[in-house]
């Protein structure tokens, strides 16, 4: 029976890649809030014969014996994360911990209804994996990991049990955001906190208002950093930071320390802003974010305000931060090799904290950043906590690449682009819990993870279900 038999047609295949991800997704699932979903993905699990384990962090494995005549082939791990980045529209009254995405069909792709992200970063990969696996498609040994906390820093893939890893061969995981590329390699990434405690003074008298800037188009830390898309927070901090008169009583924006902010407020008391020095600082993103609004409205007159030294040094601290692309990699052309992101800047109990996202593919050039973060933070009377991760040394000649490219060929007729990324990928840990562990990283189209416009394209879903169930197939030697 030829593999097309069992999967169905193509339409066939997109709409059991939908249902499953739909199942997968009735609960809300924002990193450190997995339980109901993991729960979700035992019972689908068990429903393929399977017997899932959970371990204390939340990760969930099972075992999926060969099918008869393959229990000799090497064992393969299937691997993906359950959690999501709940990107949410400002207004829209989107509850990231009480309200499930909005799944829709619309203009040839899977989408929301934009009060928040989709989840497809990593649901859409791991929902066509098991999808293929109910079809009875065969296969050597199996073992299935699905890890928590993936996106707040691989935090799921750390607490792994090596013994998970043990006796297998190869890895693959289905993180992946292009169609037709297997990655072999990924980005380190350092997330830092830096806050100092609050100092305000009793507000004068005179008119507050609440200044806001809306609907960029954000997304990934990694995926899209060098696309040029704004970045609010810096814009409304190098605007105020010009105009000592107005006194800043609340500034918060972004949402994630890996996502773009779409959007940043203040609350100023003073007269009314002039907004026209704003409104051209806007002009040169009208083309990457056109949805940008600016909004300038009254608001209740705050209680306090920032003291005029917190003020000028926070403000100075925001617009001088950097955001953006430092450099490329110089091992694979086009890939970004080092970034920054300025993901949050708000108030968090008494401090003001702001949230950092440094990618790099080398140690040095991250050290570099985080010198130049320092530098400039400290002397601004900040303090910092800091996590991170490792990156994941890419190898053009990794042989289970290779073997995706062969299918990739016969299904298509064209070879895959073997490359890095610029986003942390959990091979990068698991890389030192198992070193002699082939792996590799492929995943559908996805389009402006991390951000309301998240979207991933229908044509492509069947032929990432293809691609890894003619893998399954043809096996691993």
């Amino acid at each position: 029976m030829i593999l097309s038999q069992r999967l169905g047609t193509r339409a066939d295949i997109t709409a059991g890649v939908i249902d499953t991800f739909r199942a997968l997704s009735r609960h809300p699932h924002p990193s450190r809030h997995e339980r109901a979903t993991g729960e979700d993905y035992m019972a689908f699990l068990t429903g393929l014969g399977l017997f899932p384990v959970r371990d204390e962090a939340g990760n969930v494995m099972a075992d999926c014996p060969a099918t008869p005549g393959r229990e000799g082939e090497p064992l393969l791990i299937l691997q993906g994360h359950m959690d999501m980045v709940c990107a949410v529209s400002p207004g829209s009254g989107f509850d990231p911990l009480a309200d499930p995405v909005t799944i829709l069909e619309q203009d040839g792709y899977l989408c929301t209804d934009r009060r928040s992200s989709l989840g497809a970063d990593n649901g859409l990969g791991n929902a066509a994996a098991l999808w293929v696996l109910s079809r009875g498609v065969r296969h050597g040994p199996l073992r299935l990991i699905f890890t928590v906390e993936e996106e707040i820093g691989l935090e799921g893939a750390k607490a792994v049990d090596p013994a998970w890893l043990a006796g297998a061969a190869y890895l693959l995981n289905t993180d992946g955001f292009h169609l037709g590329r297997a990655i072999v390699g990924s980005a380190g990434g350092r997330r830092e906190r830096w806050a100092r405690p609050l100092e305000t003074c009793p507000a004068r008298s005179g008119e507050a208002w609440r200044l806001s800037l809306t609907g960029g188009t954000g997304g990934h830390s990694g995926d899209d950093i060098h696309l040029g898309r704004i970045n609010p927070i810096k814009v409304l901090a190098a605007y105020l930071k010009d105009r000592p008169g107005l006194a800043v009583a609340d500034f918060t924006g972004g949402s994630a320390f890996n996502a773009i902010p779409s959007g940043a407020e203040v609350v100023v008391m003073g007269q009314k802003p002039d907004l026209s020095e704003l409104e051209d600082a806007l002009l040169p993103f009208r083309a990457t974010d056109p949805n940008l609004k600016l909004d300038l409205s009254p608001a209740p007159r705050p209680e306090a305000v920032w003291r005029p030294d917190f003020c000028r040094d926070v403000l100075g601290l925001l617009a001088a931060l950097g955001h953006g692309v430092y450099g490329m990699d110089p091992q694979f052309p086009g890939v970004v090799g080092a970034s920054a992101n300025l993901g949050v800047a708000r108030r968090e109990e008494d401090s003001f904290a702001v949230r950092l996202f440094l990618r790099s593919a080398r140690q040095a050039d991250e050290a570099l950043m985080a010198a130049e973060n320092r530098a400039l933070a400290e002397g601004a009377g900040f303090s910092l906590s800091v996590t991170g991760y490792p990156g994941w040394p890419g190898d053009k000649n990794n042989p289970l690449a290779q073997a995706l490219d062969r299918v990739y060929r016969v299904q298509t007729g064209r070879g895959l682009e073997v490359s890095a990324v610029h986003v942390g990928l959990e091979p990068a840990v698991f890389r030192a819990k198992a070193p002699e562990l082939v792996m590799a990283s492929a995943g559908p189209d996805i389009l402006d993870a991390h951000s309301v416009d998240e979207r991933a394209p229908l044509e492509g879903l069947a032929g990432y279900a293809l691609l890894l169930a003619g893998l399954l197939e043809e096996g691993l030697s």
